[in-house]
C-alpha cells in the first residue's frame, strides 16, 4: 500500500511514545511518577462544569456549531484581550479552534506555499516542525541559547532564508524552557517581520502561567499594524486539556484563510464546550492568581530538591516546566532511561524538542507537592 512519503520525515510524536511506555509499565504493576507530559493535575473549576451542563438546555446545542465559533465566546475573548492586554480586537480577528494544535496545523497551508520557509526556534514544541513537513514547507531551525535567555537572535538568520520565509513562529512563555519574552524583544522581532513581510505568530499557550509578580504580555500589544497572530488555549491555566478548545487572534486575513480551511475540513467544536470556555475566560483574576501561586510553590520546591541533587536547571519565569541539564558523563538517553528503570520517573528527553536539545531534559510539575517531593528525592546526587 502506498502512503504519503512526507510521513517518512516525521518521527513518532515523542510524548505519545512516553505515554505508551508508561501504560505498559503500569500494566506490569510498577509504580510510575510521570513528570513527562504537561497535562495539569488540577481540577476544572466547578462553575465551568456547571456552565457546560446548563448549556445542554439550549436549543440546538447538539447541532453543528458556527464554523468560526459561537459569538458569545468570541466576544468573551475580545473582552479578555482588552482587559488583560489593552488590545482591541474585532469579531473577524478571532477564530475558535478545536485546540490550538489544530490551528497550528491549519496555519501552514493558510500562509505558506510548497517550498516556502518557516522560521522555527529550537528547542520548541515538536508540532511546529512536524506540520511544516506535512505541508511541504521547509523549517529553518533557529537555535535558542541559555545565555540569550532562550530568545532568538534574529541576526543569525541568513538573508537567503529571510527572503524565502513567510512565517516566523515563536512561543512565549516558552515550552520547554519556561523563558518569557519582554517588551523590547517583541518590538524588535515585530519590526524585523514588518521589514521583511513575514507573518509573526506567537503560540501563547502559557501566557497566564508566569511567576507571581510578572505581568502577562501578548505580542499583539506591540503590533500597531495588526500583522501578527497569536494562539491561545484553555488547556493550561484552566486545566481543560481534554476539552480541546483554543483560539487564534490577530490579523484578519490570516484568520480568514484559516477559517476557509476549517470550513472544508472540520465543523467546529461542540457548543457546550465553547460555553464552558466562555465561563472559564470570565473567571476573575483571583482564579488565575491562585493557579499561579500553586505553580510558584511547585517550582520553588522542585528547584530546591534538584539543587540538592546537583541537577542544573534554567531559572525561568514562566510555564510549569523546568528545563534541566543532563548530569556529566551521561547521554540524554542513558539518563532518562536510568530514571525510569531505577526510580520509576518519567521525564521528557530534550531531543523531543529538536536535535539541538540533546543534553537536556524537561520536568513537568503537573503533580502535587507530595508527589514532586517523593519523585525528585529518588534522584541520585550527581
Amino acid at each position: 500500500m502506498k502512503i504519503n512519503n512526507r510521513l517518512n520525515n516525521i518521527p513518532e510524536y515523542e510524548l505519545s511514545k512516553i505515554k505508551s511506555i508508561k501504560e505498559e509499565l503500569i500494566k506490569k504493576g510498577e509504580e510510575i511518577i510521570d513528570f513527562g507530559v504537561g497535562d495539569p493535575d488540577l481540577p476544572v473549576d466547578n462553575s465551568i462544569i456547571a456552565e457546560m451542563i446548563r448549556s445542554f438546555d439550549k436549543n440546538g446545542f447538539n447541532n453543528y456549531p458556527p464554523y468560526d465559533g459561537i459569538k458569545e465566546l468570541k466576544q468573551g475573548i475580545i473582552e479578555y484581550y482588552r482587559e488583560t492586554f489593552g488590545v482591541n480586537l474585532n469579531m473577524n480577528e478571532v477564530l475558535i479552534l478545536i485546540g490550538s494544535k489544530e490551528g497550528i496545523n491549519n496555519l501552514m497551508p493558510a500562509v505558506c506555499d510548497l517550498g516556502d520557509y518557516v522560521i522555527i526556534p529550537k528547542p520548541s514544541y515538536p508540532v511546529y516542525e512536524a506540520t511544516t513537513k506535512l505541508w511541504g514547507v521547509i523549517p529553518y531551525k533557529l537555535p535558542l541559547k541559555e545565555n540569550d535567555d532562550y530568545l532568538p537572535n534574529i541576526k543569525l538568520i541568513p538573508q537567503e532564508i529571510i527572503s524565502r520565509s513567510k512565517l516566523f513562529i515563536i512561543n512565549y512563555p516558552n515550552n520547554p524552557t519556561g523563558a518569557i519574552a519582554n517588551e523590547a524583544f517583541y518590538k524588535e522581532i515585530i519590526k524585523f517581520c514588518y521589514n521583511n513581510e513575514i507573518i509573526l505568530c506567537n503560540d501563547g499557550a502559557y501566557n497566564e502561567i508566569i511567576r507571581s509578580g510578572e505581568k502577562p504580555l501578548s505580542v499583539l500589544q506591540f503590533d500597531y499594524k495588526k500583522n501578527c497572530i497569536e494562539f491561545g488555549t484553555f488547556s493550561k491555566i484552566y486545566n481543560m486539556t481534554g476539552f480541546r478548545i483554543g483560539y487564534i487572534v490577530g490579523n484578519s486575513q490570516v484568520i480568514k484563510a484559516i477559517l476557509k480551511i476549517k470550513t472544508n475540513v472540520d465543523s467546529g467544536q461542540f457548543m457546550p464546550i465553547q460555553y464552558a470556555a466562555l465561563k472559564a475566560i470570565k473567571l476573575d483574576r483571583n482564579y488565575v492568581n491562585s493557579i499561579r501561586y500553586i505553580y510558584d510553590r511547585r517550582i520553588a520546591l522542585a528547584e530546591d530538591i534538584l539543587s540538592k541533587h546537583n541537577i542544573n536547571f534554567y531559572k525561568n519565569s514562566g510555564t510549569f516546566y523546568l528545563w534541566c541539564k543532563v548530569p556529566k558523563d551521561y547521554t540524554t538517553n542513558e539518563f532518562c532511561e536510568e530514571l525510569l528503570k531505577k526510580s520509576g520517573i518519567i521525564v521528557t528527553p530534550g531531543y523531543a524538542f529538536g536535535n539541538l536539545s540533546y543534553g537536556h531534559f524537561r520536568i513537568s510539575l503537573t503533580k502535587d507537592d507530595k508527589i514532586i517531593e517523593k519523585g525528585l528525592n529518588k534522584l541520585d546526587i550527581y
